[in-house]
């Protein structure tokens, strides 16, 4: 193994342990400024070690990589989810995040790295959503015109705010994900906000998730099958 190689497969292990803090950071401790350093720092010696090598090879230029999600956010029809997304410094967290995840894709060797960080950019959507309102309307028009990566900020967005959740959406999320953790979290926000259907969306949401194949064992699967025992009858109002 060249000293090359091992530079980068050390500076890779680096970033993934810059990742895992950060999460630990900005969701136990409570520290969201420290955590956003660190995982921006996590995602930089991912791309550095495996990402831009790659982008190397195939000879692409700087500019093919720097994405303008704000800008396609607000051409899907979302222009204040964009504004609140730029302000907040969450397109940038995006940005990193579409490129390593197109990168590594099919990398075993890197995908708990990858699905960690895509954990993570749901979080910090829920918490942008949380404190800032963004019509239902433009969720939707993130999630049916956007990207794989605005998809699941939709998804975020939705966690965060129940009033913008859309059950035809988080069923489409779950039937025919852009990605596994995509379904993962819809079936995660339809669990969540079980109590908020009605009986008709309760029905149809159990029927797309037993019309759906999950592979055995995951996190996916477990989940799916929890929902489909949940009560369809909603609860009759206390008196």
């Amino acid at each position: 193994m060249s000293s090359q190689v091992l530079v980068r497969f050390g500076i890779a292990a680096v970033g993934v342990v810059a990742l895992i803090a950060g999460g630990v950071g900005s969701f136990v401790l409570g520290s969201d400024a420290a955590a956003v350093a660190v995982l921006a720092a996590g995602t930089a010696l991912l791309i550095v070690a495996v990402v831009l090598p790659r982008l190397t090879e195939l000879d692409v230029r700087t500019d093919g990589v720097s994405l303008k999600l704000t800008q396609e956010a607000a051409a899907s029809g979302a222009p204040v989810a964009a504004a609140v997304m730029e302000s907040s410094g969450l397109s940038r967290f995006a940005i990193a995040y579409e490129i390593v995840h197109a990168e590594l894709r099919g990398d075993p060797e890197l995908d708990h790295a990858r699905v960690h960080l895509q954990d993570v950019l749901v979080e910090r959507a829920r918490a942008m959503a949380f404190g800032s309102k963004i019509p239902a309307a433009e969720v939707r028009a993130m999630f049916l015109e956007g990207s794989p990566v605005l998809r699941i900020l939709g998804i975020g967005f939705m966690k965060g705010d129940p009033s913008t959740a859309d059950v035809t959406l988080l069923a489409s999320a779950v039937a025919a994900p852009a990605s596994a953790n995509e379904q993962f979290q819809a079936l995660a926000v339809i669990e969540q906000l079980w109590s908020r259907w009605s009986r008709d969306e309760r029905l149809y949401l159990q029927s797309r998730i037993r019309s759906t194949d999950f592979p055995p064992g995951t996190g996916r699967s477990a989940r799916a099958a929890g929902i489909l025992d949940l009560p369809v009858e909603p609860r009759p109002p206390r008196t």
